[in-house]
């Protein structure tokens, strides 16, 4: 993983995916037009910014990461784990308004090129899949209900489905999101991982906290629902960025209490 910046705009670029013929990558909150709480590269409709603002931030880092604006292709998130396949025919949704945008769904998948999978985040995690063999990508908004659903799972599933992706093939990134430091939950959270994992296994993904809190690691869960569907270790690549403590560089839902822009996660076959 690389900070990469282009005509004034700065962006995550991953080593996993580096040689291969594709764009990958997470925006920063930074050289957009945005003012205010959503200062400055704002990506969501969802916020509360203007419009023409977010528009104008979308063209900023779609040129600075090689991608034509016309490819985008948006969803309305709702913290799921249903998965759509798209296509050319969906090229344009959700580009000027969140009304166009395929609704309720939180996994993208396509293998046509020029179709360019996009989801925002401000604390949740992004997850990126690439199956070079078949060449089919995945795009996935990891937030806890996301992740507790194993929506990796569920992408993956769709893409060996789909398009007969092999788990082993698939190169797969873990974007910037909020840290095992940082991320803060009530025992329903833990209860509900629990339903995922052995309890001993667990154990090593939290820590307790004395006021019967707990520090939760969306990092390594989500880490470890790769292995679980098949990605071999040497294929998954963790920025380990965490938004909140980052807050300058990316957008913190939790830090900044609501009133923030969105980052976004961008994947496209070239």
């Amino acid at each position: 993983m690389h900070i990469e910046e282009k005509d004034g705009v700065p962006f995550v670029r991953f080593s996993i995916f580096a040689g291969h013929d594709l764009a990958a990558a997470v925006s920063t909150r930074c050289g957009g037009v945005s003012t205010g709480g959503f200062a400055s590269l704002n990506m969501s409709f969802s916020t509360g910014d203007a419009p023409e603002k977010i528009i104008e931030n979308r063209r900023r880092y779609f040129r600075a990461v090689g991608v034509d604006t016309t490819d985008y292709v948006g969803c309305n998130q709702v913290h799921g784990t249903t998965v759509v396949r798209v296509g050319h025919t969906d090229r344009g949704r959700g580009a000027e308004s969140k009304e166009t945008a395929i609704p309720s769904c939180d996994g993208l998948i396509t293998n046509e090129p020029q179709t360019a999978l996009t989801m925002n985040f401000a604390d949740c995690t992004p997850l990126l899949f690439y199956d070079p063999v078949r060449r089919a990508v995945g795009l996935a908004h990891g937030g806890w209900r996301g992740t507790a659903g194993n929506i990796v799972g569920v992408i993956v599933r769709e893409m060996t489905e789909n398009f007969g992706t092999k788990p082993a093939d698939i190169l797969a990134a873990i974007g910037p999101a909020i840290g095992p430091e940082r991320f803060e939950v009530g025992p329903e959270v833990i209860e509900t991982f629990a339903a995922l994992f052995m309890p001993e296994e667990l154990k090593t993904l939290y820590t307790e906290k004395r006021d019967g809190k707990y520090l939760y690691d969306l990092w390594r869960t989500n880490e470890l629902l790769m292995l679980r569907a098949g990605i071999l270790p040497h294929h998954i690549e963790r920025t380990d960025i965490c938004t909140y403590t980052r807050n300058d560089l990316f957008y913190s839902y939790r830090r900044e209490k609501g009133h923030t822009g969105r980052h976004m996660a961008l994947m496209e076959l070239k």
